[in-house]
């Protein structure tokens, strides 16, 4: 959270008075899919982070832990992506407008609460069948951000 307000702070001051960008009002299919994954990467990041302290303090040689140990280092490497592709892309390109940077906030935050409404769901209720799972768990395929710089 406190790198997305880094993020926006710093759109904000490359775009102080006298600068007008237009942009075009809306985001493209790859800026949305990034933004809405970078909420859902924040979040699942919190998630793990926040297990991996709880459970898994002392070195601990669990198989969970090491899962989510080796979970949370790819999840900070495609977690990086996203945020330089969306710093390039939207917060500090001269070619978007505030409309653009408002779209992309409100697909961040989109995506981080479809992740925690996922994990908050009925236990009852499988994972497949809701679409706030369906979609935020969407952004654990790799394949769909072929777009990212290595």
């Amino acid at each position: 959270m406190h790198r997305l307000l880094a993020v926006i702070g710093l759109g904000l001051t490359a775009w102080g008075p006298g600068t007008h960008a237009q942009g075009v009002g809306f985001l493209t299919e790859q800026q949305r899919l990034a933004s809405y994954c970078a909420g859902v990467s924040e979040a699942r990041m919190l998630e793990m982070n926040d297990f991996l302290k709880a459970q898994c303090t002392g070195g601990s040689t669990r198989k969970e832990c090491r899962d989510t140990t080796e979970a949370l280092a790819q999840a900070k490497i495609r977690d990086r992506r996203l945020w330089d592709y969306l710093t390039r892309q939207i917060f500090t390109s001269r070619e978007q407008g505030s409309r653009e940077r408002a779209l992309a906030q409100k697909a961040i935050a989109k995506g981080n609460g479809d992740w925690l409404a996922c994990k908050l769901r009925d236990p009852t209720r499988r994972p497949e069948d809701l679409l706030v799972c369906r979609e935020s768990q969407g952004c654990l395929i790799d394949a769909r951000f072929g777009f990212l710089d290595q």
